[in-house]
């Protein structure tokens, strides 16, 4: 589906206070089912403008349309006996082919008070990178617990698990960070967890949003997916 050159129907009103993040909610309305769409509809209303639980089902909202403008169906928190992951990619049948989990990585809670604090006396900030904790180290930990969540479920299903990870921009993460954690001899997630298929890393920069797709060759059931932009123009 392209969706691209369709009008944008903002027909809920503003589910967001920053225009252009409530411009980009309707652009990927305009992939989902209708009772996904709800569901985020539920989800925004309920959810303070702007706060972290809204900003992570904007993310949420954000991989889901990509999935879908890249070719696959997906649905969103599916649910598949008592769990609902974030996204479930079905074939033409309805059947599960994979499992798609969401991670936001953030700067660590002191460098972000110091941010904060920052702006509020000087409308500026400037702080060291991560400065009071290592990136590596806070992002494999992350992805670790990441991998675990639906470990079983996807073992029950037979299917592909991949983790997305939103790179906030004041974390200052890279793509060379995140190889390390996975591809480390002896230490990396992709090793250590095969059932883990692929990482799907992406990232903001001026209201779009990169993609990245990082392949487990070791992993039990193979999950392939596009390098991509979103929205694509």
């Amino acid at each position: 589906m392209n969706c691209s050159d369709h009008p944008i129907d903002m027909r809920y009103g503003q589910l967001a206070s920053n225009k252009r993040i409530n411009r980009t909610i309707y652009r990927c309305f305009q992939y989902l089912m209708p009772e996904d769409e709800h569901r985020f509809l539920r989800a925004f209303r309920e959810q303070a403008h702007g706060s972290y639980q809204a900003m992570h089902t904007f993310r949420e909202l954000i991989l889901g349309a990509y999935l879908i403008s890249s070719g696959f169906s997906a649905r969103y928190e599916y649910l598949v006996g008592d769990q609902t992951p974030d996204w479930c990619i079905m074939d033409d049948e309805g059947v599960i082919i994979s499992v798609v989990e969401l991670m936001n990585f953030h700067v660590d809670k002191a460098t972000e008070y110091e941010i904060d604090r920052q702006w509020k006396d000087r409308s500026i900030a400037a702080v060291w990178r991560d400065a009071n904790k290592n990136n590596v180290d806070r992002l494999y930990h992350c992805i670790w617990r990441k991998a675990q969540v639906y470990r079983h479920l996807v073992e029950k299903l037979a299917a592909p698990y991949v983790i997305g990870v939103f790179a906030d921009l004041r974390a200052a993460l890279d793509l060379e960070e995140v190889r390390t954690c996975l591809l480390n001899d002896g230490s990396g997630i992709f090793e250590m967890y095969p059932a883990v298929s692929g990482l799907l890393y992406f990232e903001e920069s001026c209201g779009r949003y990169q993609f990245r797709y990082i392949h487990n060759s070791l992993a039990l059931r193979s999950m392939d997916l596009p390098d991509g932009r979103f929205p694509s123009t």
